[in-house]
């Protein structure tokens, strides 16, 4: 899973983030007048505009998509007056984006999990724990990447829409990578039943798969 190679929902969990990112643009703009364009000088503002969009332009060249694509896919940008009605646009954005990253990730993770507690490689529990921390996860990183592209706009005062959507896209990957290797750590892995011998399996009705004998 990389930038250059993003797997289907890395790709479609990117889109959602680079779309929300585009609607909430005009927010973040306002919010970069109102004070996030002392955060930076104009000079670094500058540089820091122009590198993300030269970057963006290599990768979409890379993966073979145009620029042009992205932007007559963009969402529609609201008009927003206002710092207090900017705040909430963009926490509406950015709570728009966990919803669809929660409901990509975690129907793929449902559909596969009932999957294997057929084939009884995954208890209910498994099963349970698992569509929520892939939808968990999901939403995390969609979140994060549509936050991420809108503050750059915050704090630059914005950059081209392929941009915008490569910045989104880039934060949802890297955030779902992290998520992903941090619970990795904390967490025992849900194929972990699986790998068990049958004295070792619990054997409560809360843990039966759903085919029985």
């Amino acid at each position: 899973m990389t930038l250059l190679r993003p797997g289907k929902l890395d790709a479609l969990r990117g889109a959602i983030a680079g779309s929300r990112a585009v609607a909430v643009r005009a927010a973040a703009r306002v919010l970069f007048e109102a004070g996030g364009q002392r955060v930076l000088p104009a000079t670094v503002q500058q540089i820091v505009r122009g590198a993300v969009e030269r970057e963006a332009s290599r990768v979409l060249a890379a993966i073979g998509v145009a620029s042009r694509a992205l932007e007559s896919r963009a969402a529609p940008a609201m008009v927003v007056r206002g710092v207090g009605a900017a705040s909430r646009q963009l926490l509406m954005g950015v709570g728009s984006a966990a919803a669809a990253g929660a409901l990509v990730d975690g129907g793929w993770a449902l559909w596969g999990s009932l999957r294997r507690v057929r084939a009884g490689s995954m208890t209910r529990t498994q099963a349970a724990a698992h569509v929520a921390r892939e939808a968990g996860t999901g939403a995390a990183a969609t979140a994060a990447g549509t936050a991420a592209a809108a503050l750059l706009i915050a704090v630059t005062g914005g950059v081209a829409t392929p941009a915008l959507f490569v910045v989104a896209a880039a934060a949802s990957i890297g955030a779902k990578a992290g998520l992903e290797a941090w619970m990795a750590r904390v967490q025992p892995a849900v194929g972990s039943y699986a790998r068990l011998g049958p004295s070792q399996r619990s054997v409560s009705d809360s843990d039966l798969p759903l085919r029985r004998a």
